[in-house]
């Protein structure tokens, strides 16, 4: 997930800390949801319901026990990850991204569709943590003729 320019891959049931802590205090909060966002990735943290309030946690970094060795730049967290559409099943591992004016596009080399370009938009990504990155391919973005 996206936070102070870092990227971490957290279990959603791991416990975080804000820090510095914002005037509400210093409580432990979940992770709820990552998904990605126009500018990086958007996460979703309990206790969390206003705008105002997530406003208030910008530029602020998440903490949880751990982790440390899962810390990587910004997309760089995506290289290497296993991808599997929901349809299809095992896509590959990304191998590169491509920086567009519009959006990211990840390259994703496999065995079974060999390269496929993945557009990292909300229709498209769904999940993203340790295990890898779980997408729900558009049409068109595989050429299934055989």
């Amino acid at each position: 997930m996206q936070t102070g320019g870092l990227a971490l891959a957290l279990p959603l049931e791991e416990d975080v800390w804000i820090v510095p802590p914002p005037a509400s205090g210093a409580v432990p909060r979940r992770i709820e949801s990552v998904r990605s966002g126009p500018k990086g990735l958007l996460v979703r943290i309990s206790g969390v319901v206003t705008a105002p309030e997530a406003h208030d946690l910008c530029g602020r970094w998440l903490l949880a026990s751990g982790v440390e060795e899962q810390v990587t730049e910004g997309r760089d967290a995506y290289i290497g990850a296993a991808v599997r559409d929901v349809v299809r099943g095992e896509l590959g591992h990304v191998t590169d991204i491509i920086v567009t004016g519009a959006n990211d596009v990840l390259v994703v080399d496999g065995e079974r569709y060999g390269q496929v370009l993945i557009p990292v938009i909300d229709d498209v990504m769904l999940h993203f943590d340790a295990d890898g990155l779980e997408v729900a391919l558009l049409d068109g973005l595989i050429d299934e003729d055989d």
